[in-house]
């Protein structure tokens, strides 16, 4: 086991550039792990005690620091014995300060796929003797990643989402299909739903009325009853055509399939698309238990853009209602903002634009019934460069760029966008790129790493670029629910000489989230932020 290495005083961090009123940011003891140990989740509250789970091959790292200085508890190393090297993690479940590690495993003499279950003693920094098989199916669907030379194992073969009031989870998969041909195979898909103390409420496995080659799945939710829903992409026919070459419309449109406990037959909804073609598509129980589609849309099939987002409501009725009044176009106005002149001058050359490489983020449905939304600007590139010996290598980029926000009413009435402009590059994945999205009554707060240059960013200006693993700043803008930005300045890594990674911190109640701080390759400090 690696030296753990203590400081005798948990470091509250002071902010550069003045204290911010809003956020403050604690930093504890450093503790070590070894090479390529996998962060899975910081959990906790204010009562047990704060946990930092990781994961090496069948080794799993428990590390315990106390709450209010994050001062480091205990460690603790257990080793997995039933584990084999088809072994995934695959999530931590946090049921009102019940917590549960969720694995999966290949059983090769069964020909099983086992999803375990492992509650977490948070207090005493342990996990339980007993894992607790919560599900047992045939092989299942899911992607290859390389593992060694020549080795491969399957992974995200299983999708977790929760209702809206955090009391019930689906865990939802897709059998392995036995014919290889989409034309002739049909999904199955396996819904199984759980209470807040992990016993099953009910669950089966069901056959989609589609062919693979007619469906492509998109959402999985669940609402407060204990019913499952699944938003798919169906096409008009098996050639997968985008387009309807008669009408010029899309050629497929959108359903939402109800799974139910005291139903085998799976119950759908068409939500027709129009002359709309749907880029990214998301499904979510809102307060008063209707089901929110929401999508962003593009007027045209071929340059992949996206000119605004829809809304739709499957009310409990089974009905799709208030789809045609639910389309919102992103004004120019806001799209032009932080680009360049010839940008500019491009954007508005043509009749009908659209942003291009948008992606959804984060939607939020709030208790009145209004909807928020997130994007980001994300695409990755492949560029070359000429090695010393004159031969042309080639390398990969990954791009996050501009936050998108929009709000709409629980009228459905558009209340606004706002743009906000970041430039971050990397070559080794998300990194310390992306944000963390942070709401609460007075707003909405994007937590992000830039370059100080973007602090104060006039409107006809583009940003800067942040350098994935160089420093940068820690950024908060804010949102207020009128949509009035502002943006602050509230810690400098390069101070403490750290790196932190802002898209990856958990949310422990309504006012912390926490993550963690790296120092060196195997030394990190847990790094709490506190919402006043």
């Amino acid at each position: 086991m690696k030296k753990i290495f203590l400081i005798t005083a948990c470091l509250l961090v002071t902010i550069a550039y003045g204290q911010s009123k809003k956020f403050q940011f604690k930093m504890g003891t450093e503790y070590g792990l070894p090479k390529k140990a996998a962060d899975l989740s910081f959990f906790g509250n204010e009562k047990d005690g704060i946990v930092n789970l990781s994961l090496k091959k069948d080794e799993l790292y428990i590390t315990r620091f106390n709450p209010k200085n994050l001062v480091q508890t205990g460690e603790k190393v257990i080793e997995l014995s039933d584990a084999t090297k088809n072994m995934n993690s695959e999530t931590v479940v946090d049921f009102n300060q019940k917590y549960f590690w969720l694995r999966s495993d290949w059983d090769k003499n069964t020909q099983k796929e086992i999803l375990y279950a492992t509650s977490i003693d948070v207090k005493n920094g342990k996990i339980s003797d007993q894992n607790q098989k919560i599900i047992e199916t045939p092989k299942l669907a899911g992607d290859a990643v390389m593992t060694g030379l020549y080795r491969y194992k399957k992974v995200n073969k299983f999708d977790f989402n929760f209702d809206a009031d955090h009391s019930k989870l689906l865990v939802s998969y897709r059998v392995a299909p036995e014919s290889k041909n989409d034309k002739t195979s049909f999904d199955k898909i396996g819904i199984h739903v759980f209470d807040e103390n992990l016993q099953k409420i009910w669950g089966n496995e069901f056959t989609m009325p589609y062919t693979e080659a007619r469906m492509d799945n998109a959402d999985f939710s669940i609402d407060a009853k204990g019913n499952a829903y699944l938003l798919a992409k169906v096409y008009d026919s098996e050639t997968r055509k985008e387009i309807d070459k008669a009408t010029g419309n899309p050629g497929y449109h959108l359903e939402v399939f109800k799974f139910t406990k005291d139903n085998k037959q799976v119950i759908h909804a068409t939500v027709s698309v129009d002359a709309f073609f749907i880029r990214e598509s998301t499904l979510i129980e809102n307060a008063l238990h209707d089901m929110i589609i929401a999508c962003t849309y593009s007027k045209n099939a071929k340059n992949k853009g996206t000119e605004g987002v829809f809304l739709g409501i499957l009310n409990t009725e089974g009905k799709v209602d208030g789809y045609l009044k639910g389309h919102y176009k992103f004004p120019l106005s806001e799209l032009e903002k932080f680009e360049s002149a010839r940008k500019r001058r491009k954007m508005e050359k043509k009749d009908d634009y659209e942003i291009p490489n948008l992606t959804v983020r984060d939607v939020v449905v709030e208790k009145d019934g209004s909807v928020f939304l997130a994007c980001e600007e994300y695409y990755i590139m492949q560029k070359s460069r000429m090695d010393g010996n004159g031969r042309f290598t080639y390398y990969t980029t990954y791009h996050y760029e501009d936050i998108l926000a929009t709000k709409i009413d629980a009228s459905g009435n558009f209340q606004w966008i706002k743009k906000i402009p970041k430039r971050q590059e990397g070559s080794r994945g998300r990194g310390t790129m992306g944000f963390k999205l942070i709401s609460d009554a007075t707003g909405y707060y994007f937590l992000y790493l830039d370059n100080l240059k973007n602090l104060r960013l006039a409107e006809d200006e583009t940003p800067a670029k942040h350098v994935d693993g160089l420093g940068g700043q820690v950024f908060v803008s804010k949102l207020d629910n009128n949509g009035n930005i502002s943006k602050e300045l509230v810690f400098n890594t390069r101070e403490e000489d750290i790196m932190i990674f802002p898209s990856e911190f958990s949310k422990i109640n309504d006012k912390q989230f926490i993550g963690r701080a790296k120092l060196k390759k195997t030394l990190f400090k847990p790094l709490l932020i506190t919402v006043n």
